[in-house]
């Protein structure tokens, strides 16, 4: 006689995990928000320079379901941070990979490379400004920028530290060229990969932000909201702003990133399932 397996209790034990980890994750902010609601409401602040969560929810609700125009405002930076990232992404790993496998370009370019890596991507806004005009040539220029360095450098060292033995193993088979590079270089290069394409896209939505301030032709942007917000003097929207900030960078990671660490380093088992 043979018995299912019980799935009732692995699925039962696997739901409470979920909720435990989901109570860890929530319990941060719920102490905070309730902590600053009570400080905003005793009137220790004033609300006109720090409004309570209640009223910055309040504002989410308008701008979002009311007029709409939160969604517009993101709509345009994920437009921009799209193109941006992906050039930076495509050069990033292109360049990468040739400065990894040729010495000799390698030689030439690691000083600059170096040099430009240090250099705060909101600090060429000013120079794209005059160089591209002030729409959003000017924004996608220092999305690419901020992603583009990072990417490049982790390609560099990821293929670097690969094990010389798998590459000769692989040569002695046969592997060449192209084949060489995605079977073996790819792979044991990709968890380096991935921490560039990590921060790549928060250097380039940080950017992208800044851009988006400092343009004065882009009229729709999460950056845009925030600064033209401050003319009203109104804080609500200003943090509404940074609200959608630091949630669309979560989600980009969980929801980007994440993936492709499961499609790749994780398929490969270079490091274990989480």
């Amino acid at each position: 006689m043979t018995h299912r397996p019980r799935t009732s209790g692995i699925n039962a034990s696997l739901w409470r995990t979920r909720l435990v980890s989901a109570a860890q994750f929530v319990f941060p902010f719920l102490v905070i928000g309730i902590s600053w609601e009570l400080v905003a409401r005793t009137g220790l602040v004033s609300q006109a320079s720090l409004p309570s969560p209640s009223q910055i929810l309040q504002k989410f609700w308008e701008l979002s379901v009311g007029d709409g125009l939160l969604w517009r405002h993101l709509g345009q930076s994920l437009y921009r941070l799209s193109i941006g990232y992906v050039l930076a992404m495509t050069s990033g790993l292109i360049f990468g990979s040739i400065l990894a496998m040729n010495r000799i370009v390698r030689e030439m370019f690691s000083p600059i490379l170096s040099l430009l890596i240090s250099v705060p991507t909101i600090a060429w806004v000013p120079v794209f400004l005059i160089t591209l005009g002030l729409g959003d040539r000017t924004v996608i220029a220092a999305v690419f920028l901020g992603g583009f360095f990072a990417i490049t450098y982790n390609t560099v060292r990821g293929i670097e530290m690969v094990d010389v033995n798998k590459i000769r193993a692989a040569q002695t088979m046969g592997a060449r060229g192209p084949r060489l590079f995605a079977s073996v270089l790819l792979p044991a290069s990709s968890v380096s990969v991935i921490t560039g394409l990590r921060l790549g896209i928060g250097y380039s939505w940080r950017a992208l932000v800044g851009g988006e301030m400092l343009s004065a032709m882009v009229r729709w942007g999460i950056g845009k909201m925030i600064y033209q917000a401050r003319f009203w003097n109104d804080v609500s929207v200003m943090f509404v702003g940074l609200l959608m900030i630091g949630l669309t960078g979560f989600l980009l990671d969980r929801l980007f990133i994440r993936w492709l660490e499961r499609v790749t380093i994780e398929r490969w088992g270079m490091v274990p399932e989480r």
